[in-house]
Order: structure tokens, then C-alpha cells, then sequence
């Protein structure tokens, strides 16, 4: 057994000996065929490389980029080229030794190793020949290049749709020429084709900006540049791209499929507007008219106050367009009112331009305004804006500014003359009240011929009530078919005496008139401005107040306490004064010397009216003209007062009761042109909350009681022009007076002016007893002491003075500088003894709040200017003629300055017979608007 194993081994060993030497010498044997069979494939692998090699070039050529796989295995193919080579010049080598020498085992080593690698590089040759013959794509499209193909097609796209839409559009504009309306499906397909072309626009210029922002030079391969032609913004634009191109697509094939591009509207272009014809507008509507015909005038407005016509005047402009031809195809009545609802605007438009409700009604504004722009801005459109209360940006709405390229007008009506700047009018015109004899003729119309030819004394009385309206429409038109009915004289007179005394209670007067008017009132900014309105209604019907005199009273009254200084609410309240006006809430009237200003009768109906709480309070404020106004029946009014101004009280006060009921409401009492001379005792104790007191043109009123002491609230005591020759001491307890306002011929005992310690304003002027001649019979002292006292309070803002002593102007111009700069009147009368008027440049400049200068019959015989603190060339002699000389002055210079009366305005030369020449006067006053001279012989 173990001899049989033993055999088995040797034998199997044996085997595989052979086996294997077998294998080997194969290989030797087959080195030749091996090698042949390499270089076979090898050159077939070159030839599906070369195919493969065009492939790329064609697609690179193209600006493609050649796939990694591709990359990869052409430097495979060109690695396995080397390796072959080298294997085949090995091979052949071995081929060419001589037989002898292969028969030694080195050599034959050498050949089976040989045979054995080509065989092996055969095989990896054929594995790459299997994968380049299975190539199907060798390289891919960019980013860059997909976008750049993707952009070329949208543009390519729009500009398509571009041409049809033009031609659509062109179709629409002739059809809305004959004032058809566009469809709903094709005005759509417009505003689609509109934001397209912005939506388009984007993209292509989106994509212009990356395509520059990442341009390189186009990589091959791993070449690590190339990433940058394959941003991730090129996908997402060229994705973008693609779908607007097929949204454009879409949009073309619904345009081919348009049959009908508009349509015949149910409502015409415009609807006459009922409108009884107007009386008293001829002459406005034709100046309004050649306006509305000038195709350059684009915006105009018509302001004025409630209830005169405005409204009336913009109907009859609408009308008339019905009589004519014009090329306007959007016509709109809008009535804005108060306050202004944009959308309320914007949805008149929408339905003008036949816009669905579902594309505007649940939309914000800037939608509608988006929507209403695109077409608008096609049109020509007339719009009518009735009741603007304040500036609107039409822009905003949708509606094209003023330099749209078609045409266009807009005509309004509003209440203020600031709104028509705001809403940059290119013309305006006030609306006036009607002439009386307009005026007449309107309210006869309203009255009827029946009622105006039952009675004689009617077209008289009818007089009396246009009057009362002052001519304006509204309250005509109300009062007259108020009036229709009454045939009875006695019936008018009483309706005269209601509209007198209290209009709000006549007919429909506070529902159709003073409700309309109040719309004015309540559209004031603030409740500054509403009460210095109200305030103005406490003058009579007609009154001509001057700035000063309102402004100082509404400070008095404390509406103006938010101001720093009398100079910055002086300003303010001139800025309400001019904002009133423009608001047409108070009227300007021109003057000999400046502007007044007036409330129109019916408007300050309504300022009475709201005061009182819509006649709920009418005691609130009593402002009347009536002569028995101090019986017990009427002073029990004043308990409930606050304002009370009375005016031709024939009544004197000795009758007044002993004890009074307590005014404790009262802050404003206004008294003049009555008979009183004096208050009873306790008066002015009943009334601890007085501000103001004005007493003014009382000419019989000769003192005043010691209880004017206890007003400690009092702000403002005005006494011009009242007989008042001396001030009770109690004055001094007045410690909140601001102003003080007296008649030149009231005594001023020294220390009476520095003692309210809040006194600003000073006045000291006219009104000189009739008795006094000459200025020997005034107390030179009391105006020395007057100048020194208002020059040593820091506090006091405002003074206007009448000088009459020489020493006292010599003074005031040499010795008062804090006095000079708070001089706004100065009055020289007499002034004995000066030869010439001699005034310092430093004073001048001071002086730079003077506005007004009286001169009267003075001595001097010219005026002129001097360098220097102390002024002129010349000496100041006394009155006696002897010559002595008060002061001295340095020489006068030629040098002037037109700078030096800032605000002096106005000029007044009475009586100077001696006087030559007033040339330097006017040369320093730059602003001087007024200059009166009278009675001077010597002027040249």
C-alpha cells in the first residue's frame, strides 16, 4: 500500500510538471502569433479612436464639452499605445536571435514572459475596443450655451408676438376712435402682452448680466475652467426662458384666433349732466372755456367758497362738450369730497374704462393704479374732479402726469386756492359771488313771478335779503324758494330780521347752507387755525380788520401761546390770516394804505353757528348791533358767554344792577361805539376769567373803575380812542397783560408801564385832546419817562409811539436802543425846535421793525442820515430860538445804505410846510409800497 501511494504521488507530481512546462512552451511557441494578434487589435483600437477623436472635435467645434468618460478613455487608448509599442519592439528583439541561443532556459524565460504580456495587453486592448465602439454620447451642450440657445428663442419669440400685438393695438385704436370699447378678452390679451414684454425684457437682460459676470474661455475635459459655463443660474434662467417662450407660443395662437376686437358700448361717451341754466356765469364760463379750448393748458382748477358756483360752472363746462366734436375717448365725472377715498376714485376709472369688477374690485390700490395706467396711457381722457379738499396724487390712482404723450385735461373745483397749487394747475380762476343785479335775478327766479308781483313793497324788501346773502348763490337759491310762498310784505320783513339776527333758524338755511359752508371749517389742519376763525365771527357783518388788530387779539386770547416771542406768533398768525384766504374763508379787500380782510356775511353765519354748537348754545357768543343791549333781560345772556362783543349800544350803564351774576365764562369782552362813561362798580369783579378787553372807540368813556385791578387772567386792554386821560394805579395788579393799547392823550404815570411784569406790546399814539395846540401844553417829562422805561424793559417786543417834545426824539434816535428795535409805528408831530431830522445809520438799522412813520406839521426842513452813534451834521435848538444847541453831531456822510428800513412800508407826510425834500426816506425804505404827502408847500 504505501509503495502504490507513493507511485501515485511521484506519478501526479509528474503531471503537473508537465502540465505546466506544457503551458509554458506554448507561450514560447506563440510569441510570434501573440504578438501579431496585439498589434491587430491595437490598430483596430486606433482606428474607433480616430472615429471617436472626429466625434469630439465636431461637438467641441461647436463649442460643446467633451464628456469625462470620453476624457478618460481617449488617455487610456493613448497609454495603452506606448505600452503596446514598447511590448512589440520587446517581442521582435526576441524574434531575431539565433536558434542556438534559444535553447538556453535564459532566453527561453524571456519569450514566455514576452508572449505572456502581449497576451495579457490583448486582452486589455479589446476591453477598451468594447467600450469605444459603445460610445453614444461623447460630449454635452454648456449652461452657457443651453442659455444662450434658450434666450435667442424667447427674443426670437417676442419679437414675433411684438409684431402682432402692434397690429392688434392698431386695429383697437381705430375702433376707439369711433368710440367702440375693446373687448374683455382682447384688452386683456394687451396688459398680458404689455407686462410680457417687461417680463421678457428682464430675462434677456438677466441673462446678458451672468453670461458677462462668469465669461471664460471654454474648457476641455477636467479642465477645471469649464465648471464656470455650467453655473446654476445658467439652468434656472435658461428653465425660466424656455417656459416664457411657451407662454409666448400660447399667446400668439390666442391673437390668430381674434375675430372681434370691440364692440358698440350700452352707455355713450358722455350723459348731459341736469342743469337749470346758469345765471350770472357767462362772463367766468368764457374765460374758462378759452382754457379748456388751449390744448397746452392740461390742468385747471376752479376754487372758491362753499355754496358760490363752483360746482355749477364745471357742469356747464361738461355739457358744452356735448354740443361738440373732440377726439377725448375716456370722458369721467368724479365727485371726491372729503375725506378722499382713492379707491373710490380709482373705481369710477375702472368702470369708464369697462374694466371687469373681478380683475379690480378685490385688488390693492397699487393693482388698480397698475391696470389703469397701461390704458390710460393709450388714451386721450377729460376728467372732471368735483369737491377736492386736498392735493391728490393722480399718478398714484393710475391717471398719467402731466406730459402724457396723448391728450388730455383735467378740470377740478375746490374749496382752496393752495389745493390748485398743489395739484399743479396750470391755470385758476376764483368763482366769485354773483353782482347784485345777477344776484337779483337769480333770487326772483327762485321766488316766482307770482309771489314777486303780489305785492308793491316785495321787490324793495327782496333787496334787503339778497343783501343779507351778500349775493351768494346757495343762500339765494334757499332763501328764495323759501320765500316763494309768502306774499305778504310783513312776512319778508320778518325773514329779513331772522337772517340779521339768527340765520340758522330761517327755512333751511343751517341744513342747506351753513352745513355746506361748516365742510370748510372742519377741513382746517388744526384747532389753532379752527379757533382763530371762529374768532374773527365776533366783528360786525362787513368789518375790515387789519392784520395787526386780529393777530393781537388772537394772542390775547392766548390762541397763539405755542409761538416763542410777539415777532414769530405775529408771523404765525399772518400765516392763518393768508391760509384763510386761500381757503376762501376770508376775503381780502384793498385799501388806501394796505390790505383789510373781511368775512363773507353768510360764512360768518356759519362761524356763529359752529361756535354756538349748531344753535345748541347761541348765548356762547354774543356778537350783536343792538342799542337796548345793557337791559337786565340781556345781561342775563352773559352768564353762559364766552365772547361778547357789542357795538351802538346807545345805552349808558348807570342803570346796571348793584350786584351781578358771576361772568365766570367770559374771556373776551369787546364794547365800542357805545355811549358809556364809565363801568359800575363790581363790573369787572363779576368776570375772572376776562383775556381780553377791548374798549376801543367808546368816545365817552372817560375812566375806568378801580376793580379792573382783580382781572388777574387779563392778556389784552385796548383804549384808543376813548376819553380815558389817566390810569387807575390798580393796573399794576394785571401781572398776565401783554398788551396795552392807549390813545396818545391818556397821562402815563411814571412806573405804570414796568409793572405788568408780561407786558410785550405797547402802543402810545393819536387821539391828542382836541385842546392841545402846541407842545407848551405837554408834559415834556411824561415822554422822557415813557422812552426811558420802555428802553429798560428787556421784555417788550412791540411799541408804537407819537412823539411831540424835540428832546424826546433826540432821545429816542441817540439814547434807545433797545426801544429802536422794537419800534414797529413812530408818529413825530411838532417836534419844536428841530431844524432837520437828523438820523443815525446804527439807529436805522435798529429799527428793524418799523413799518409805519407819520410825520405832522413838524418844523424841520429836511431829513437826512448820518454815520456814527450819535448821527447827523447839525445842532437841535430849542423852541425859544435861542439857538443853544441840545446836541452836537459828527458831519454828515453821503454814504447810505438801502438796507436799513427792512419792513418800513408806509409814509406819511402831513403839513410839514417847511420840509424841501423826503428823497432820503424813501431811498432807505427798499419795501416802501406807500407814500401819502399832503399840505407840504416847500417839497420839491
Amino acid at each position: 500500500m504505501e509503495i502504490a501511494s507513493a507511485v501515485t504521488a511521484v506519478f501526479s507530481s509528474v503531471c503537473q510538471c508537465w502540465d505546466c512546462m506544457s503551458r509554458k512552451r506554448m507561450y514560447i511557441q506563440n510569441l510570434r502569433d501573440n504578438l501579431t494578434s496585439l498589434e491587430n487589435k491595437m490598430n483596430e483600437l486606433n482606428h474607433v479612436k480616430g472615429d471617436v477623436t472626429r466625434r469630439v472635435d465636431m461637438a467641441e467645434g461647436e463649442g460643446w464639452i467633451r464628456t469625462s468618460d470620453i476624457g478618460g478613455w481617449l488617455g487610456r487608448v493613448e497609454a495603452l499605445n506606448d505600452e503596446v509599442s514598447r511590448i512589440l519592439a520587446d517581442g521582435k528583439q526576441l524574434m531575431e536571435k539565433n536558434c542556438l541561443c534559444s535553447c538556453f532556459p535564459k532566453n527561453c524565460r524571456a519569450r514566455y514572459r514576452q508572449s505572456e504580456a502581449a497576451e495579457r495587453k490583448q486582452n486589455n486592448v479589446e476591453a477598451e475596443l468594447g467600450r469605444g465602439r459603445n460610445f453614444e454620447v461623447v460630449a454635452y451642450e454648456p449652461g452657457d450655451l443651453i442659455l444662450k440657445r434658450s434666450l435667442e428663442a424667447v427674443r426670437g419669440k417676442m419679437e414675433e408676438l411684438g409684431h402682432v400685438f402692434e397690429d392688434v393695438r392698431e386695429r383697437v385704436r381705430r375702433e376707439e376712435e369711433r368710440h367702440l370699447i375693446r373687448t374683455s378678452e382682447v384688452g386683456g390679451w394687451l396688459e398680458r402682452v404689455e407686462l410680457l414684454k417687461e417680463e421678457v425684457g428682464q430675462i434677456l437682460e438677466k441673462g446678458r448680466h451672468e453670461m458677462e459676470k462668469n465669461s471664460v474661455s471654454v474648457g476641455v475635459g477636467g479642465d477645471p475652467q469649464s465648471h464656470s459655463r455650467n453655473c446654476p443660474s445658467y439652468n434656472q434662467l435658461s428653465k425660466h426662458a424656455e417656459k416664457k417662450r411657451t407662454t409666448l407660443e400660447e399667446e400668439l395662437g390666442k391673437a390668430r384666433g381674434f375675430t372681434i376686437l370691440a364692440y358698440e358700448p350700452n352707455d355713450p361717451l358722455m350723459v348731459e349732466i341736469p342743469l337749470e341754466p346758469p345765471v350770472g356765469l357767462d362772463s367766468t364760463f368764457k374765460e374758462v372755456w378759452h382754457w379748456v379750448s388751449d390744448e397746452r393748458l392740461r390742468r385747471i382748477g376752479l376754487y372758491g367758497m362753499g355754496g358760490v358756483g363752483k360746482t355749477t360752472l364745471l357742469k356747464k363746462i361738461h355739457n358744452e362738450f356735448l354740443g361738440i366734436e373732440h377726439d377725448y375717448n375716456v370722458v369721467a365725472w368724479i365727485v371726491v369730497s372729503r375725506p378722499t377715498n382713492p379707491k373710490k376714485i380709482q373705481e369710477a376709472i375702472c368702470e369708464k374704462l369697462h374694466l371687469p369688477k373681478s380683475e379690480w374690485d378685490q385688488t390693492s390700490e397699487l393693482d388698480r393704479a397698475r391696470k389703469i395706467l397701461i390704458i390710460m396711457k393709450r388714451k386721450s381722457f377729460l376728467l372732471f374732479l368735483d369737491d377736492l379738499w386736498e392735493d391728490i396724487d393722480l399718478l398714484n390712482l393710475g391717471i398719467p402726469s402731466h406730459n402724457h404723450q396723448h391728450k388730455s385735461k383735467i378740470i377740478f373745483t375746490t374749496r382752496s386756492e393752495e389745493v390748485c397749487g398743489l395739484m399743479q394747475a396750470d391755470r385758476t380762476k376764483k368763482v366769485e359771488c354773483l353782482p347784485q343785479h345777477k344776484a337779483l335775478e337769480l333770487f326772483r327766479e327762485k321766488v316766482g313771478e307770482e309771489t314777486w308781483a303780489a305785492h308793491v313793497e316785495i321787490p324793495k324788501l327782496a333787496v334787503s335779503l339778497v343783501e343779507e346773502c351778500e349775493y351768494l348763490p346757495l343762500a339765494l337759491i334757499t332763501v328764495g324758494a323759501a320765500m316763494a310762498s309768502r306774499k305778504h310784505p310783513d312776512d319778508w320783513r320778518r325773514a329779513i330780521n331772522y337772517l340779521k339776527n339768527s340765520p340758522s333758524d330761517f327755512a333751511a338755511m343751517g341744513e342747506r347752507v351753513l352745513s355746506v359752508l361748516e365742510f370748510s371749517y372742519e377741513a382746517l389742519p388744526n384747532e389753532t387755525q379752527k379757533q382763530c376763525f371762529l374768532y374773527c365771527s365776533i366783528f360786525p357783518e362787513d368789518y375790515k380788520f387789519e392784520v395787526d388788530e386780529l393777530t393781537n387779539l388772537w394772542m390775547g386770547q392766548g390762541f397763539l401761546s405755542e409761538c416763542h416771542g410777539f415777532h414769530e406768533a405775529r408771523d404765525h398768525g399772518i400765516d392763518i390770516i393768508r391760509y384763510l384766504i386761500r381757503v376762501c374763508l376770508l376775503e381780502e379787500v384793498d385799501m388806501p394804505i394796505d390790505k383789510s380782510f373781511k368775512m363773507h356775511d353768510v360764512v360768518r353765519d356759519m362761524a356763529l353757528w359752529v361756535a354756538s354748537e349748531h344753535g345748541q348754545k347761541k348765548n356762547k357768543i354774543l356778537c350783536q348791533e343792538k342799542e337796548r343791549s345793557f337791559e337786565p333781560k340781556e345781561l342775563l345772556k352773559w352768564t353762559d358767554a364766552e365772547w361778547i362783543s357789542l357795538w351802538a349800544v346807545d345805552q349808558e350803564m348807570e342803570n346796571f344792577p348793584i350786584t351781578f351774576t358771576a361772568f365766570s365764562r367770559l374771556s373776551t369782552l369787546k364794547l365800542w361805539r357805545t355811549q358809556v362813561e364809565t363801568f359800575p362798580k363790581g363790573f369787572f369783579s363779576s368776570m375772572p376769567s376776562l383775556r381780553v378787553l377791548d374798549l376801543s372807540v367808546n368816545l365817552r368813556l372817560a375812566e375806568l373803575p378801580e376793580d379792573i385791578g382783580v382781572l388777574v387772567n387779563l392778556r389784552y386792554l385796548n383804549l384808543r380812542l376813548t376819553e380815558i386821560s389817566k390810569l387807575p394805579l390798580e393796573l399794576k395788579n394785571l401781572i398776565k397783560l401783554v398788551f396795552l393799547i392807549l390813545d396818545r392823550k391818556c397821562r402815563v404815570s411814571k412806573g405804570l408801564i414796568p409793572s405788568p411784569p408780561s407786558l410785550r406790546v405797547f402802543s402810545w399814539c393819536w387821539g391828542l385832546p382836541l385842546f392841545v395846540t402846541s407842545t407848551e401844553e405837554i408834559d415834556e417829562g411824561e415822554e422822557l419817562n415813557v422812552i426811558e422805561e420802555l428802553n429798560d424793559m428787556n421784555q417788550i417786543d412791540d411799541v408804537c409811539l407819537q412823539l411831540i417834545i424835540a428832546v424826546a426824539v433826540q432821545k429816542l434816535l441817540a439814547y434807545c436802543p433797545h426801544l429802536q428795535r422794537c419800534l414797529r409805528e413812530l408818529g413825530l408831530r411838532w417836534c419844536n425846535g428841530l431844524r432837520s431830522l437828523i438820523i443815525p445809520k446804527p439807529s436805522l438799522r435798529r429799527m428793524e421793525h418799523l413799518e409805519f412813520l407819520h410825520l405832522e406839521d413838524c418844523e424841520f426842513a429836511e431829513i437826512s442820515m448820518v454815520e456814527g452813534e450819535y448821527g447827523c451834521g447839525g445842532e437841535i435848538g430849542r423852541s425859544d430860538g435861542s439857538g443853544s444847541p441840545l446836541l452836537s453831531y459828527p458831519e454828515i456822510s453821503c454814504l447810505e445804505s438801502k438796507d436799513c428800513f427792512g419792513r418800513l412800508n408806509t409814509i406819511q407826510i402831513w403839513e410839514c410846510n417847511r420840509l424841501r425834500e423826503v428823497t432820503v426816506l424813501i431811498y432807505h425804505a427798499p419795501r416802501l409800497n406807500h407814500l401819502e404827502i399832503w399840505g407840504c408847500d416847500s417839497l420839491r
